[in-house]
């Protein structure tokens, strides 16, 4: 679960950094060197919606606005709140697109669908910047979007996907032995990652591990890294109150 949290507390600062419409992510560099690097090496096999995460938050702290936007819509059509936050902000900082609180808004109130703190407050504090008759375009470009990125609909697109690879090689290799790729890397381990290259620090156990496979344990360890506290091993879900519009 390691690596997880150290993706969320890369897009929390990444994030942040665009909600404040910084001209460049203000983050220790260090820090978000080290970070973006576990990402690239971390395995998204199975994960799309962590694919379009991981390498949307790479090629934006790279500059590459364009890239970064296509690989956020990847992950907003799985279901990956952070991506879609991230559109909206984008939106709002007009960073590869033209600025647009409206379409930021839309975007912003469906990152938002699950009650994630941060997001309703950056949701709400969009809502109160437009007139009345931005946010009646707003109310309808978001039924447009709820239609296709919606959980409804993007949740049950990464649910057949987690259940598609499982049943069509997790199963076989959590019922033979684990080979080795390399002397050291297991095949699972080795799958794609946002560079190509291996996964490092990964393991067979924390691979195959129930949450990243399982949908609801899935969704509740995700969603954890935004509705709580983190500690590495455990997630603590504090519930947030509902102050949808």
């Amino acid at each position: 679960m390691q690596q997880t949290i150290r993706a969320g507390l890369l897009a929390l600062s990444l994030a942040g950094s665009m909600a404040a419409g910084a001209a460049e992510p203000q983050m220790d560099d260090a820090l978000s060197k080290h970070i973006l690097a576990a990402m690239d090496r971390s395995s998204t096999f199975g994960h799309p919606d962590q694919m379009g995460e991981f390498a949307g938050m790479r090629y934006y702290a790279d500059g590459n606005y364009a890239k970064a936007m296509k690989w956020f819509l990847e992950g907003a059509r799985y279901a990956d709140k952070l991506s879609q936050l991230s559109i909206g902000l984008m939106y709002l900082n007009g960073e590869g697109v033209e600025r647009d609180p409206v379409t930021a808004y839309a975007w912003v109130a469906l990152a938002a669908e699950r009650n994630y703190p941060q997001f309703v407050a950056t949701r709400d504090d969009i809502w109160a910047k437009l007139d009345e008759a931005q946010r009646q375009r707003a109310k309808s470009t978001y039924e447009a979007l709820y239609t296709n990125y919606g959980d409804p609909v993007a949740k049950r697109r990464m649910i057949h996907e987690l259940r598609m690879v499982r049943m069509d090689t997790m199963d076989f290799y959590m019922g033979s032995s684990v080979k080795t790729i390399g002397g050291g890397l297991s095949r699972g381990c080795a799958g794609p990652t946002i560079e190509g290259v291996p996964a490092t620090g990964c393991s067979s156990q924390d691979f195959y591990a129930d949450w990243r496979w399982k949908p609801d344990k899935y969704f509740a360890t995700r969603d954890a890294l935004w509705t709580g506290t983190v500690s590495v091993g455990d997630a603590q879900q504090v519930k947030a109150p509902n102050t949808g519009h």
